[in-house]
């Protein structure tokens, strides 16, 4: 079911058990997750169906430090979000990212690389991708033209990618989630404030406007924030009626460890005779395989 939020009379209450803050990759997951149950599940998009550059203008921002993308060109604000130009790369993170280490800063999780292989396993379906294997020794056998280069293994891996098509979410799962009985869909739905409850301890509700003058009341007794890692930040910073640094920012750490791709050039390879090095070429559509 599809609701375009500046037609509804200002000031309307929307009620279900699950709202989902933002329509991108992993607030559609989400959603199909629940598709075809009695959950009542309220999804949130703030834009429409289609890029809007009045939209795409509330993702402006200013960065310091290193220098980085203009924020409202690195994501898209409609339905499917950056699932609409993003390029289709895809791994799961590494066993040891997930471990302490003591010449790593603030490194280690409470969770590791085990614990989110399950999940990984799912979003492959989502994503179009093939199998969940991401051993070269598991491709080699498939394709024995997949050669290694001799590197040494204790020092040296083989960091395998796979690609999406890219899967463009926004195209692919919109009928699915307008035609869903028990999805609710809310478009131009942007989500400015979040309020808890008296001891801050869990959310009560979401206040929505859009363009058109209106605002709106979302209540659940369940509430997800998957606007992108920067916004679900900036929302979180901005809901500060009730705790002052931001909601859940009590130690001063909401938005404080933004990760980015590292992209450098460290080396170049010699060879003495030609090699296809097949397992290393970049070719889209299929997999692809990185060494590291």
């Amino acid at each position: 079911m599809h609701i375009d939020g500046r037609e509804l009379p200002n000031n309307s209450l929307i009620e279900g058990d699950l709202c989902i803050i933002g329509a991108g990759a992993a607030g559609i997951s989400l959603a199909l997750e629940f598709l075809n149950t009695s959950t009542k599940v309220i999804l949130l998009e703030g834009g429409g169906f289609e890029y809007e550059s009045q939209m795409q203008d509330l993702y402006r921002g200013k960065t310091t430090g290193q220098r980085y993308f203009p924020l409202e060109s690195a994501r898209l604000h409609y339905f499917g979000g950056t699932t609409g130009h993003w390029a289709g790369f895809c791994s799961p993170l590494d066993p040891i990212d997930f471990e302490k280490r003591d010449w790593v800063p603030y490194s280690g999780w409470p969770i590791k690389r085990t614990d989110l292989d399950p999940y990984y396993a799912r979003a492959h379906k989502n994503l179009e991708l093939g199998p969940y294997e991401y051993q070269d020794s598991y491709w080699v056998e498939k394709d024995p033209k997949l050669d290694s280069l001799p590197f040494d293994h204790t020092t040296i891996f083989n960091k395998m990618w796979q690609f999406s098509p890219p899967t463009r979410f926004g195209a692919k799962y919109k009928d699915t989630i307008v035609k869903a009985p028990n999805i609710h869909l809310y478009t131009y739905a942007n989500v400015t404030n979040i309020d808890a409850n008296e001891h801050v301890l869990a959310i009560q509700q979401v206040t929505i406007k859009n363009f058109a003058g209106k605002t709106h009341t979302v209540r659940a007794k369940k509430f997800v924030l998957a606007c992108c890692s920067i916004q679900n930040a900036r929302l979180l910073l901005a809901s500060n009626k009730q705790a002052k640094r931001g909601l859940g920012n009590d130690n001063d750490l909401v938005g404080r460890y933004f990760m980015e791709h590292i992209e450098i050039k460290s080396a170049e390879l010699w060879l003495t005779r030609p090699e296809a090095l097949k397992l290393y070429a970049i070719d889209f559509g299929k997999t692809k395989h990185v060494p590291n």
